[in-house]
């Protein structure tokens, strides 16, 4: 499906929800309690739909249309649960423990799901701006690597040109900087100031170094960039990863919950 076509699909979508919602509304007005029932139950059978992103995601296998498909239906479902919501409680504040932790779990995973949309959004763009992308899974294996290259730079350095400048930046800065990702505040929220003052330190060994010992500098000084790059791809695809352990956790929790909500009332009305 194109780009145009999944925006008509997703207009049209909105429409007839939407319209939905309004002959919910104006019947309301005729028998508030009837509106009540049927717009909790379509809730609830909107939390079971909306789940079923997270299945096709963990079922890849089936030929249930893309992904980007399931995804807008998903953005669509999740906004249009919160008029569904307003509709269903009205302006009456939750009563009792049970109530008021539904809605508690209610928010949590609306707020989740609309920031988890914000990141996806804004975390994507820069990844795709940072150059060739690089698999989750792999960066440690990279990284190890760059470490076992930095490291042999500097003891060539000490072996060859019998000179510990680097071997002393590397006990004094480089150890704890290789050592694993590192700067996950500053990647995330776009700061190079950390890389900055590394490479600033790194350059200020260079007044009095011969030109053998500006090359391995300047070998140095690319190795540094390229670790620091894969700790800015870590943190954010871990960020777009772990950020599911938040709201699908919750999503579930507010689905068992809300199934035991509804056939408490069921059981309620019929008695």
């Amino acid at each position: 499906m194109t780009f145009v076509s999944r925006h008509w699909v997703a207009l049209a979508t909105w429409s007839v929800l939407i319209l939905l919602l309004a002959c919910l509304y104006a019947a309301s007005v005729v028998s508030p309690y009837r509106t009540t029932f049927l717009s909790g139950w379509l809730l609830f059978v909107f939390l079971v739909a909306l789940m079923t992103y997270n299945l096709r995601n963990r079922l890849p296998v089936f030929p249930l249309r893309a992904s980007i498909d399931w995804f807008q239906l998903h953005v669509f479902g999740g906004l249009l649960t919160l008029a569904l919501v307003a509709l269903h409680i009205g302006l009456r504040v939750p009563n009792g423990l049970f109530e008021v932790t539904l809605a508690l779990l209610y928010a949590a995973c609306a707020v989740s799901g609309i920031v988890g949309l914000i990141l996806l959004h804004v975390l994507s763009r820069r990844l795709a701006m940072s150059g060739e992308a690089v698999s989750f899974e792999r960066i440690p294996i990279m990284r190890e690597r760059l470490r076992e290259k930095i490291e042999d730079v500097i003891e060539r350095t000490v072996s060859e040109d019998h000179t510990t400048i680097f071997a002393d930046f590397h006990d004094r800065r480089l150890a704890a900087f290789l050592d694993g990702p590192l700067n996950y505040w500053s990647h995330l929220f776009d700061s190079t100031r950390s890389r900055r003052a590394l490479l600033t330190d790194l350059e200020s060994l260079g007044r009095g170094l011969g030109e053998k010992e500006r090359e391995r500098a300047e070998a140095l000084r690319a190795l540094i960039r390229a670790k620091d790059d894969l700790d800015y791809q870590q943190t954010l695809q871990g960020t777009l990863k772990y950020w599911l352990f938040i709201h699908v956790p919750v999503a579930y929790s507010l689905l068992i919950l809300s199934f035991v909500h509804a056939i408490v009332i069921s059981v309620y009305t019929t008695g």
